[in-house]
């Protein structure tokens, strides 16, 4: 719902896109403005510097890690944008600092019309050098790119954030 737009989004900031979803048809906006197709979640994290991922839940999160740390190469950087549980990003970003590579988790907030336009949030936890370094293309997602802490601060932010909007809508 919000994954592809991001796609398309950092592919018109002008950076090179391979793209992976379940269903093939769903990247097809995105080869038609340069992407290339991956054919798998291994073979999306090989040759990336960056990998982004944006998935319905923890559960498909860990799914995907499994295919991605087979081939990540040392001193590249996954950002997870989905919302996820605080918990796992943790686990990941131990695994994958075993084989050298960094584990961001940058949940955002916008919804999917805030992932087309690029006017959304992003809130990042992890290695700051590595936010830094990777900055450009975060920048290329949201308006509201934001380092909020260690691994896992990103994700507890998102809860929070979603906590008090659901308190509001009750009151």
């Amino acid at each position: 719902m919000m994954g592809g737009a991001m796609a398309l989004n950092a592919r018109a900031a002008g950076f090179e896109v391979a793209v992976h979803d379940l269903r093939k048809e769903m990247a097809a906006a995105h080869i038609k403005a340069g992407a290339t197709w991956a054919d798998s979640v291994e073979d999306a994290g090989r040759d990336a510097d960056v990998v982004l991922t944006s998935l319905p839940g923890p559960r498909e999160v860990k799914a995907v890690a499994e295919g991605l740390i087979k081939t990540m190469r040392p001193g590249t950087a996954w950002f997870d944008l989905s919302t996820n549980s605080p918990t796992v990003v943790r686990e990941l970003h131990k695994r994958f600092a075993e084989k050298g590579v960094s584990v961001l988790d940058a949940p955002v907030s916008g919804g999917p019309g805030g992932a087309k336009s690029g006017k959304m949030a992003l809130w990042v936890g992890g290695d700051q050098a590595v936010f830094d370094r990777c900055r450009k293309v975060l920048d290329a997602l949201g308006d509201q790119v934001i380092y909020i802490g260690a691994i896992g601060a990103g994700s507890v932010a998102k809860l929070v954030h979603n906590c008090a909007g659901y308190a509001m809508q009750l009151a």
